[in-house]
């Protein structure tokens, strides 16, 4: 099979995350895979210090890699109040052309975060679906008016153009693109390596229930949505949940919603209905196997909450749900 390249374009202020997570799958998916990926990493100059401090020397010049159609080209996100700025209006401006020729020949074109907006910047993104971090999505739709943004995307393919939200969805976009280009063992293989537990699919949202009933300061209560989250299979009830935590029902009841703004059991089943939705799309698992996975008794009773939340059957969202994908 032929190599791969895949450049990581590298502007001054940018994310290590942002950069490690994506270079890290492709380096993996080539351990694992014949070596059929090789990574470049480049830029305009040859000198770029990134937003946490970390100075990258004696880059490759953009300008000295020859690159083919099917190859890639992916911007990390960079800090986006430095770039709003202007502080990297003159390396984009000296990166425009290069990358409209990698673009022009077939080469893909791909932005992790607030990496679209240098995409966004150069036209890049005009008529093509895109997405970024949710930060950065009011100033892409009022700078970038031809461009179709995308909220609550974790990843976005179009035109050969490859976009992605905020940090970690840079692994998730890489991982999709290894599946794509190679085949899903090779990806599966590369998420047990790198102890990526569950896949997210592109349209999974940016927020998620894992974190967003997390905004606040009490420990109690952090410690019961810990519980929760990590004993998905248990069927414990409230009172089960005080009983571990050493708190009255009554009291770590008023609590959770206190803070939370949501009960107990509400909260626990969104956190089934994400769980059994990630599985479903991203496992091989039985409905069976779901249902215990995400703490029910058996699959007829999952399936009666399944259809009552999602209005169908596990096994026709799953069908569904991959054919969209």
């Amino acid at each position: 099979m032929e190599t791969t390249k895949i450049v990581f374009l590298l502007l001054p202020k940018m994310h290590l995350q942002d950069l490690a997570g994506a270079a890290q799958v492709f380096y993996e998916a080539s351990e694992l895979g014949n070596r059929n990926f090789k990574i470049h990493f480049a830029a305009a100059d040859k000198n770029v210090t990134c937003a946490q401090g970390l100075a990258f020397s004696t880059l490759t010049n953009v300008q000295d890699l020859s690159l083919k159609k099917g190859d890639m080209v992916c911007v990390p996100g960079f800090d986006f109040a430095s770039f709003q700025a202007g502080e990297l209006d003159a390396v984009i401006e000296r990166s425009k052309n290069w990358l409209w020729e990698q673009r022009e020949k077939g080469v893909y074109i791909a932005s992790i975060c607030s990496g679209a907006l240098a995409l966004g910047r150069m036209g890049l993104l005009d008529h093509v679906d895109c997405t970024s971090h949710w930060k950065c999505l009011s100033y892409m739709k009022a700078h970038f008016p031809k461009a179709h943004v995308l909220e609550n995307r974790l990843y976005v393919f179009d035109k050969g153009i490859f976009t992605s939200a905020g940090m970690t969805s840079g692994i998730d976009m890489a991982l999709a693109l290894v599946e794509r280009w190679r085949n899903p063992l090779l990806a599966a293989k590369v998420a047990q390596e790198m102890v990526i537990n569950v896949r997210r699919n592109e349209t999974a949202g940016q927020q998620n229930i894992f974190l967003d009933f997390k905004n606040h300061f009490n420990a109690d209560v952090y410690k019961a949505q810990e519980i929760l989250a990590n004993r998905l299979d248990a069927s414990f009830t409230i009172t089960d949940l005080a009983r571990i935590m050493n708190r009255s029902s009554r009291h770590l009841s008023r609590l959770f919603k206190d803070h939370t703004g949501e009960t107990v059991q509400a909260y626990r089943e969104k956190l089934r209905i994400e769980h059994g939705e990630r599985l479903l799309l991203h496992t091989e698992m039985s409905v069976k196997e779901i249902a215990i996975e995400c703490g029910f008794g058996n699959p007829r009773q999952f399936s009666r909450f399944w259809g009552r939340v999602k209005g169908c059957a596990p096994g026709e969202f799953r069908r569904g749900g991959k054919s969209e994908q």
